[in-house]
């Protein structure tokens, strides 16, 4: 009897922890958001996008599971940043990534969101459903169809499955502060490199690469997993998407990729307004998912490009081209019809037959943009050697025919070779990294594209021929497989108003250059225009030792474009009772301004510029200036100016009280290229500091004054001063000296139902004036005032100023101010 008993409670005691953990898996209808979510107006449709939004609020039938019952039972272990999930431990110790369903991450990631996004500032406001609606582009549930296609394709892909986590003590949360109770959840079971001694991160793959040529990638596999992303659209390929398992093939290690999630397929982009917003927070590779696949191929390799250029930058064009095919052959249409059954029920709908047929068009365009994609690696690859010995060797054969091979220069044996034509390559960098390498080149044609040749730290050798477009550079340029060639292309808008100048919108589109030399960049472009100014450049042309810089100006007035002019002196009248236009003065103005910049020190900095400018003021009926000019009087001809001057500037923060601390002194002369008699020499000088009080209370303050040693020039060349309770050149003569002053108290955050909004107050006071010969006058002009600032997102700050003088008061507004 007593042994029966013991059979009972032993079976009890194996098969408890199994009914109690059946007992767990307690299943539930849920959604992703709330039901209420779905409902928006067309024209909020029209302009943000549909998206998948529906998608997220269709309740499916999916496993209920806490931490502690999940699998058995897990433990957290750590945060999955680059996922915005939780990395658990089952009691096998094999590891498993929990990332809550809710869409794309990758908003988050941006540059423009990690500089402005807190998840605590959000909770709450109308931004933060925003946001959320506009993670609604990623299919949250065909990541499901996307493994499934991957397995059938032979490619990696990590077992997953929905579950619901529901509220409980525990408050558990990813990186970015969301919750992960009452939420459905994608739990992915991932390799632990940790555990596999043979399993490595993207950066120490890529570091074992340089070790020794007997390290290499499975290329073949991983150009197959690369076009099945294109097809499948999947852009988020960061280097956190992937691990690398060695194999050792005889005396070679080879490392096959492993593919961590593929959440990110099948995007849908759409909203007039939100494909606007996309490009202006540079995540236009975020590309709708259509049928064609070829007009979208740079954009959506954005993220992957300088990944793919170190790992697959040395396959040929038939690699890439059999592995399309490969690829095409397998993926049948039954194939993809048996994809989608594995979709939870209720999603199965016309947007998914719609997901069907594209991925059936986009399988034909699989060699096309395989070869396409091929083309685009070659413009300007870059090829590393490793911390061996090598001995590279380039042929130039042709203009469009450039051979490059590496060989081991103990065995002679040929590790690399590849060609490269005219037509499609632009620039070519080849790293040696370490060791004592060789460098030869052979032959010399008339249009061969430039070879950057970066030694390493080794006692190296060249042979170059004498070739014009060989350039060679030493071991401070180190290896960093992200640093390849490309561009930035920006737009930001500004705008203000101003009750002396009145509404003045614009907008500057900027494009900077990344090429192999650059602090921080190649060179930069910015072409603006502005309602009042009319088109402006801005060109930055830096030295690669960081210590110099060339810097181009220009600009063309708009027909809008006018100064005030009230006369020269210190004493004169405001003409209150007249309407503005009347002292205004149209001005037709072109400028060039060239400058060459140098640091001396840290802290020091020289200028050296020129200039060549045309101004033409308009003749205007009834207007002040004509009682001071006459009709024929040469200012309302062209004059053309040229002007020569140099500025040294120091910079210091002295003390945490005193972080700044600013002086700068300029001299230059001008001269009008009509009459050179008329020019004069002149010079400016300033100071400027901020001192802090507290780390929310601030002294800021600039002195400036100004000389012009000569009385030949014009009322728009005269010496002037900023007062803010006065209207822009309201005094004018031949000296000057003014100073402005504020207090800054930073109010903190100000709750509200829209956006993270900080503020601030300031109050300020000016004081200043200009001598003119002849004119006997001791006044001082003063102007006094405050205003307040809001900061927007963390980032956009826009600020409300009013000030008063004897004169009358004037109020500005102001708003992303570029130039």
């Amino acid at each position: 009897m007593r042994s029966s008993y013991k059979y009972i409670i032993l079976i009890l005691f194996v098969l408890m922890p199994g009914l109690l953990y059946s007992q767990s898996q307690d299943w539930v209808r849920k959604s992703i958001y709330p039901q209420a979510d779905s409902g928006k107006s067309k024209i909020y449709n029209w302009m943000w996008g549909r998206h998948y939004r529906h998608l997220y609020t269709i309740p499916i039938r999916v496993p209920s599971a806490t931490i502690e019952t999940l699998g058995g039972g897990m433990d957290i272990v750590g945060q999955a940043e680059g996922f915005h999930g939780l990395l658990l431990e089952n009691k096998r110790k094999q590891l498993y990534l929990l990332k809550p369903l809710g869409g794309s991450t990758s908003f988050l990631e941006s540059k423009f969101f990690r500089e402005i996004y807190n998840k605590a500032d959000f909770k709450n406001t109308y931004l933060d459903e925003f946001l959320g609606d506009a993670y609604t582009i990623i299919n949250p549930y065909t990541f499901l169809v996307a493994d499934y296609l991957a397995k059938s394709a032979g490619l990696s892909f990590s077992p997953s499955s929905i579950y619901y986590i529901p509220s409980h003590m525990r408050k558990d949360t990813v990186a970015d502060g969301s919750d992960i109770q009452d939420r459905l959840v994608n739990l992915i079971n991932v390799p632990d490199i940790n555990l596999r001694s043979n399993l490595y991160t993207t950066e120490d793959f890529l570091d074992s690469l340089q070790v020794s040529k007997n390290y290499m990638a499975d290329q073949n596999l991983y150009i197959r997993e690369r076009i099945f992303d294109m097809w499948i659209g999947d852009w988020n390929k960061t280097n956190e998407n992937w691990e690398w398992q060695s194999h050792t093939v005889n005396d070679s290690v080879i490392y096959t990729p492993i593919v961590i999630d593929r959440n990110h397929a099948f995007t849908k982009v759409d909203g007039v307004l939100f494909k606007q917003m996309l490009k202006m927070l540079s995540l236009d590779f975020i590309c709708n998912y259509d049928s064609l696949i070829l007009k979208d191929t740079k954009k959506i390799n954005k993220l992957a490009f300088a990944l793919d250029m170190a790992v697959a930058g040395r396959s040929d064009e038939s690699v890439w081209i059999r592995q399309a095919q490969e690829i095409r052959k397998q993926m049948t249409d039954s194939l993809i019809d048996s994809a989608f059954t594995y979709l939870p029920e209720g999603v199965k709908h016309d947007e998914i037959e719609l997901i069907k047929r594209k991925l059936k068009r986009r399988r034909l365009e699989l060699e096309a943009v395989a070869s396409q994609y091929y083309r685009l690696l070659q413009r300007t690859p870059v090829v590393a050697g490793t911390n061996q010995s090598d001995y590279f060797l380039i042929e130039r054969q042709a203009p469009d025919r450039t051979i490059l091979r590496i060989y081991d220069p103990e065995t002679g044996d040929c590790r690399l070779e590849q060609q490269f034509s005219g037509r499609e390559t632009k620039e070519l960098w080849l790293y040696g990294l370490a060791g004592n390498d060789t460098f030869e080149v052979k032959g010399n044609t008339r249009k061969d594209f430039p070879i950057y040749l970066i030694s390493g730290e080794g006692e190296n050798q060249y042979q170059l021929n004498h070739n014009r477009k060989i350039h060679v550079y030493d071991k401070d340029y180190k290896y960093d497989y992200q640093k390849i060639k490309y561009h930035k292309i920006s737009f930001t808008p500004w705008g203000i108003y101003d009750s002396d100048k009145g509404i003045s919108l614009g907008t500057f589109f900027t494009y900077t250059m990344y090429g192999f030399k650059r602090a921080p960049f190649t060179y930069q472009h910015r072409i603006g225009y502005n309602y009042l100014k009319g088109f402006m450049y801005a060109g930055v042309f830096p030295n690669y030792d960081g210590r110099r810089r060339l810097y181009l100006n220009a600009s063309i007035s708009s027909p809008r474009n006018f100064e005030n002019f009230f006369g020269f002196g210190n004493n004169t009248a405001g003409y209150k009772e007249e309407k503005k236009n009347y002292n205004r003065v149209k001005l037709r103005t072109y400028m060039l301004n060239p400058s060459f910049e140098m640091d001396l020190r840290k802290e020091e900095v020289v200028t050296f510029f020129g200039s060549l400018d045309m101004y033409k003021a308009k003749r205007t009926d009834d207007r002040y200036i004509y009682t001071v000019y006459g009709e024929d009087h040469p200012i309302f001809r062209t004059n053309y100016f040229v002007g020569l001057g140099a500025t040294y500037r120091i910079t210091k923060q002295p003390y945490s009280w005193l972080p700044l601390l600013e002086t700068e002194w300029t001299a230059g002369w001008k001269m009008n290229l009509k009459k050179p008699e008329r020019n004069f020499p002149y010079a400016q000088g300033s100071l400027s500091w901020n001192v802090r009080f507290s780390d929310r209370f601030t002294w800021a303050s600039l002195m400036k004054g100004t000389v012009l040693f000569d009385n030949d020039y014009e009322f728009y060349q005269a010496a002037t001063i900023d007062l803010r309770g006065f209207r822009d050149n309201r005094f004018i003569g031949k000296q000057s000296f003014y100073q402005y002053s504020d207090l800054r108290l930073d109010m903190g955050k100000l709750k509200n139902p829209f956006t993270p909004l900080k503020y601030g107050l300031f109050a300020g006071f000016d004081y200043g004036r200009v001598w003119f010969p002849g004119e006997r006058s001791h006044s001082w002009h003063t102007s006094y005032g405050g205003g307040i600032w809001l900061t927007f997102l963390n980032k956009f700050t826009t600020k409300y100023s009013w000030f008063g003088s004897t004169d009358s008061f004037r109020f500005a507004f102001e708003l992303g101010l570029g130039f």
